[in-house]
């Protein structure tokens, strides 16, 4: 189980499963409790932001899957269920390398969270 923190606290979700496939992981995941993002976002009740749920899919997509390429831009992008301390969740994660793009989906059985593609390019572009 992974849950890496900082001196700012808890960044990352705790890991409870991993499962690598050919082009892709799907991580099982519990958002902490006491999740550094929390703070102020927002006062009637804790949510992870979306822009911090772009940055665990690239964290994770640079651990997993190898991804070394530089961002480029975003497609598709879609929040629609609010992320909450607690909550279980898979993350699955598919990198087509040729293409550079990154499909990321925050999900359980009852509904996806949030999803979409990120694209990236090699260093000298």
């Amino acid at each position: 189980m992974e849950n890496q923190g900082s001196e700012a606290g808890v960044l990352f979700p705790e890991t409870l499963t991993k499962q690598i496939q050919a082009d892709g992981v799907v991580l099982v995941l519990r958002i902490p409790k006491d999740l550094t993002y929390f703070s102020g976002h927002f006062d009637e009740i804790a949510v992870v932001p979306g822009v911090v749920q772009i940055q665990w899919a690239v964290h994770y997509a640079r651990q997993y899957l190898g991804l070394t390429r530089d961002f480029s831009h975003m497609e598709s992008v879609k929040f629609k269920e609010l992320l909450l301390p607690g909550q279980e969740l898979e993350l699955a994660l598919h990198y087509l390398q040729q293409a550079g793009k990154l499909t990321f989906c925050y999900r359980s059985a009852a509904c996806e969270y949030s999803s979409g593609r990120i694209y990236f390019h090699d260093h000298d572009v």
